[in-house]
């Protein structure tokens, strides 16, 4: 239970789930670090579109649907191609997901992370109270580069985030790429963790701690089958085990497609395997899992839930093997080059993330990593200069600021926690408004000159990789926050430094100009916020308060009018940062003249009185007539203009919605029901040799699609077949004629209603629902339209493990789900997301 002292740190034995059989055969433990750097932009918390990551929308998507999800709901498969399990292969695997990854998954992916918390509740059951999660340094700094508190907070943030998600003391947190060195893992024993997982390339020597002598093993030549016991190098004798990978099979499964069958990867573990009191142990990328290895999270889920149980093998993690197995021998780890450490990424130590050790990924021929140094002296420069103003005042507002700013995850991991008591604790009193906001401020900025360490932006060939870009806005946020303290003078010499890194694409140059064309273009103010709610309000969005992008909003004095083709809103805006509590207030004011034509005016309002006096102007000029609305806008407000390509991609999305397809909406209504007509006139013009209109094709087509609409509509409240086959015939003519319904709406149309449909045949078995959703999946086919059937799939499976009575009704709906016709008749389902 959370709060509870776990039997790891007491020394109380436990009754593991295994038992003595379990214990007495050769253990097996994969390892999965799932991570991906945090890429969202630092103004607004979003994600802003990748392009490489095409079709999806951002690398995070794509991984998601490539290796989490599918890690979560893992198929196997009987001879003829049908589903027979569906496995959480998060339940079998030892693993870790990095902080920023999790917090991710929360808001955008909800199943996905409770599939993962799940898994990691029933392992601590299964393995005799150890859970297969571990955390994970907090946004994957190389903690060996980290000064001495960064370290200390990378390592509590880790564990605080860990605690929070998973409700649970982590016995082992993930060192990102592995990077270590003596004072590191000093830092992890003095954190009170039990285990850490290393390279086999990492150890220097080992010897047998019943006597004996040192063995070299610097060449990689450690046996992984034992755990390690470490000292701490202040002599106390404290220590913490560390296990070292085996290297072979590891490399492998990364990179030597081991995945491609389940029989060859026991194969390889058993031939590493030693019996009783070893273990055979890999260590990778989570995303080794389907993402770099298509399909490979299917031969881990067979692997792991059948073939390895065949071989006789005990599937574990590390902590449940420590307490059958605690380790013998004692292992020292190598210094690395000038005491920076190792890492399992870069056989130069770390340099990697330093210099052009010539460790790269994505290189072209003739590139160098010569702007890794500057890069790193930039930011070092604005982290100890930052620093220095962090201690000035925050020494006026914590006890402690780097206590306090320690204690920081613990808002970091929940932005709904109140703020106020927060700071009262770490002040020892009851700030200001004005002190409070100060005080969170310096607070963020110490989140963020964190997060432009995250070790991505050395890792890959280029200056200018989005990586590498993100990190850079890292950096830009703090001195926006230095700028907002009032502490200027920072921005020029940090630009100097970047100068020095040179990108190895001409039309990129420095680190400066990167920071210039990639990094300024994407800050995003409360100005351009409050304008695009005004935007939105052109869009029906009205609602007086709300949150947007980080920041909570009050509208006030809204008042929204149609003047003849154009639409005109005023009004006011409180704004506050739900992290900082800052405050702002705008006023507003917003044009929409047709098309993408929209414009507003943003400016502070610093009287009240004269806002007032604008606004009346304003309104007493439009209603005359004849005035140009989009340049009266500015001219009277004296405000900052905002047009829609000012605004997040998301929000011109949404804005553009609102407003252009209401037109869309009126006109498929005006012409649904004389359509016919226009058929028969449009049939007259071919035969007579002319060219039909553009405009009259557009207009046909949206009555079709209408029609189309509503028959699918239709079809999602009853069994009977018709309302799909009238679908079915509507595609069918517009087909026919020439016209193209957008695939992509299409499914989404189709996937909402199969989806809802699976949930209904799940809670309402008896009823006409598996029916329907057969019916929706039949029209998808005649349509030629591919349906994720995932969802349905683990629902209907999830129910009859459940001991859902199969009708004939659910077999027909499990039939056209793939699952294996054995699988309706028993509830023996291994492992299942929920």
């Amino acid at each position: 239970m959370p709060g509870e002292t776990p039997s790891w740190r007491t020394g109380q034995t436990v009754e593991t789930g295994v038992g003595i059989l379990g214990s007495q055969q050769p253990a097996l433990i994969i390892h999965g670090h799932f991570y991906q750097p945090p890429r969202e932009n630092p103004w607004t918390g979003l994600i802003d579109r990748e392009p490489s990551a095409h079709p999806s929308a951002n690398w995070n998507d794509r991984i998601h649907g490539e290796c989490y999800k599918a890690n979560a709901g893992a198929r196997v498969f009987d001879d003829q191609g049908r589903i027979v399990r569906i496995v959480n292969n998060y339940k079998h695997l030892s693993f870790n997901f990095g902080a920023t990854l999790m917090s991710w998954l929360e808001r955008w992916h909800p199943e996905t992370y409770a599939a993962i918390l799940d898994a990691d509740r029933e392992s601590v059951t299964t393995h005799g109270g150890h859970g297969n999660g571990i955390a994970q340094g907090y946004n994957h700094c190389i903690m060996t580069l980290c000064n001495d508190r960064d370290r200390v907070t990378q390592v509590r943030w880790g564990i605080g985030d860990f605690r929070h998600r998973f409700g649970r003391e982590p016995e082992s947190l993930w060192l990102p790429e592995t990077a270590c060195n003596d004072v590191t893992l000093g830092t992890l024993i003095d954190e009170g963790l039990r285990y850490v997982i290393l390279s086999p390339h990492q150890a220097q020597r080992v010897k047998d701690q019943d006597g004996g002598d040192w063995q070299d093993v610097s060449h990689g030549n450690i046996d992984p089958r034992r755990a390690y016991r470490y000292y701490h190098r202040d002599g106390s004798g404290r220590s913490i085990a560390i296990f070292f990978y085996d290297g072979n099979i590891s490399r492998a499964v990364a990179f030597e497609r081991a995945l491609v069958s389940s029989n060859g990867l026991l194969d390889r573990f058993a031939v590493a395997s030693d019996g009783p009191g070893t273990v055979a142990q890999i260590a990778t990328d989570g995303e080794s899992y389907g993402h770099h290895h298509r399909l490979g999270e299917r031969c881990l889920a067979y692997a792991l839930t059948t073939e390895a149980d065949r071989r006789g093998f005990w599937v574990t993690n590390y902590g449940e093997f420590l307490d059958h197995y605690p380790p013998t021998w004692e292992a020292e780890i190598k210094a690395g080059p000038n005491n920076e450490g190792t890492a399992w990424s870069c056989s130069h130590g770390v340099g990697r993330w330093l210099r052009d050790c010539g460790c790269h990924t994505g290189a072209r021929r003739g590139w160098h990593q010569q702007w890794r140094a500057p890069l790193r002296q930039a930011l070092d420069y604005l982290r100890d200069e930052s620093v220095k103003h962090f201690e000035r005042l925050g020494r006026e507002l914590f006890a402690d600021p780097w206590v306090a700013r320690n204690a920081y995850i613990e808002l970091v991991v929940d932005r709904l926690a109140s703020r106020e008591d927060w700071l009262k604790v770490q002040a020892g009193r009851t700030l200001q408004r004005s002190e409070m906001v100060t005080a969170l401020m310096l607070m963020e900025m110490q989140r963020d000159a964190m997060l432009m360490y995250t070790s991505c932006g050395w890792f890959f060939a280029d200056l200018s990789g989005i990586e590498t870009i993100q990190v850079m806005k890292y950096a830009a946020r703090v001195l926006d926050y230095l700028d907002e303290l009032g502490i200027p003078g920072l921005r020029k010499p940090f630009m100097t430094l970047l100068t020095k890194a040179k990108s190895n694409m001409r039309e990129w140059g420095s680190g400066a100009n990167i920071f210039r064309k990639a990094v300024e273009p994407v800050r995003f103010l409360p100005a351009q916020i409050a304008g695009s709610l005004a935007f939105a309000a052109l869009a029906g969005d009205e609602a007086p308060e709300g949150e947007t992008t980080g920041y909570r909003f009050h509208r006030q004095n809204v008042r929204l009018e149609k003047i003849g083709r154009q639409r005109v809103v005023t009004m006011r805006i409180r704004l506050e940062n739900a992290a900082t509590l800052q405050e702002w207030e705008f006023g507003a004011a917003a044009v929409y003249t047709g098309g993408t034509d929209f414009t507003a005016g943003v400016s502070p309002i610093e009287d009240t009185r004269r806002f007032n006096q604008q606004v009346k102007s304003f309104w007493a000029q439009a209603e005359a007539g004849g005035a140009n609305l989009p340049a009266l806008v500015p001219d009277v407000f004296n405000a900052e203009t905002v047009r829609l390509t000012d605004l997040l991609p998301h929000d011109r999305y949404r804005i553009g919605q609102g407003v252009l397809f209401q037109p869309i909406q009126a006109w498929a209504a005006e012409y649904g029901q004389p359509y016919k007509e226009l058929v028969q006139y449009i049939e007259w013009l071919k035969q007579e040799g002319h060219n039909v209109p553009p405009e009259l094709q557009s207009v046909v087509e949206l009555a079709l699609w209408r029609e189309f609409e509503d028959a699918l509509l239709k079809q999602r409240h009853t069994s009977d077949p018709s309302p799909g086959q009238r679908a079915q015939a509507i595609a069918a003519e517009a087909n026919r004629r020439g016209h193209r319904f957008d695939k992509v709406f299409t499914k989404q149309l189709l996937q909402g209603l199969l989806d809802e449909a699976a949930r209904a045949a799940v809670a309402e078995p008896k009823s006409d629902e598996p029916t329907i959703a057969v019916r929706i999946l039949s029209v998808a086919e005649s349509l030629s339209v591919r349906l994720d059937l995932d969802r349905a799939q683990e629902l209907l499976c999830e129910a009859l493990q459940q001991g859902l009575v199969a009708s004939q009704a659910i077999k027909s709906l499990a039939q056209v789900l793939n699952l294996a016709p054995a699988l309706v008749g028993r509830v023996s389902m291994r492992s299942l997301p929920r």
